[in-house]
């Protein structure tokens, strides 16, 4: 875990001297315990701003495609990042979030599965839903405004954690997910939201 905290620090500190960062809610993540993480995905740059702004480690739920790349790998394996194999349920990626979240861990998942191209958010993806109501684990929505580029303002509001009860319907539960990610982007009129 030594390696992940100053990955953490390098991360952290890089994107604070790229980018003019708000964020708001910090307050509202477990320290400890199982949690799902759920953020609106607008850019590559999503991933570490979330992980450096939790007060926690967090596993990090990433494409398959990434691990084919030079260095990335090494460095996510000290990130607790692990592989998903995108366009049909992956059963390993699948179980082995389950064990972390069992295992009392927290996981950051971005529901929508992809980028959007165009800053509208998408719907949530069915796994996320599996993984909760499988779990019961209480997810904490982030929702990310702005634009990435030098100097720029990126908010990040952190909203209170929420369950999907079992009995839910896996439609209803998915919209759900983006509507709670949505009440935080909204907040920001910077970004349209659909």
């Amino acid at each position: 875990m030594r390696i992940y905290w100053t990955l953490y620090w390098l991360v952290r500190i890089s994107l604070s001297l790229y980018l003019n960062i708000r964020v708001e809610g910090v307050e509202h993540i477990p320290r400890t315990g199982p949690l799902i993480v759920i953020a609106n995905h607008r850019s590559a740059f999503d991933p570490p701003l979330v992980g450096a702004l939790l007060p926690r480690a967090v596993h990090f739920m990433t494409k398959a495609e990434l691990f084919n790349y030079p260095v990335l790998p090494w460095i996510f394996r000290h990130v607790q990042a692990y592989p998903v194999h995108r366009g049909h349920p992956d059963r390993r990626a699948i179980r082995h979030s389950l064990e972390v979240i069992n295992g009392g861990d927290a996981i950051l998942m971005f529901p929508e599965g992809h980028r959007t191209e165009t800053g509208e958010l998408q719907e949530a993806r069915a796994g996320v839903v599996y993984l909760a109501q499988k779990t019961g684990a209480p997810l904490v929505p982030v929702g990310i405004s702005g634009q990435y580029g030098f100097r720029r303002r990126i908010s990040a509001k952190i909203g209170q954690p929420f369950h999907i009860p079992p009995e839910m319907n896996k439609r209803e539960a998915q919209v759900l997910v983006m509507d709670k990610i949505r009440e935080l982007v909204q907040q920001d009129p910077s970004i349209r939201t659909g």
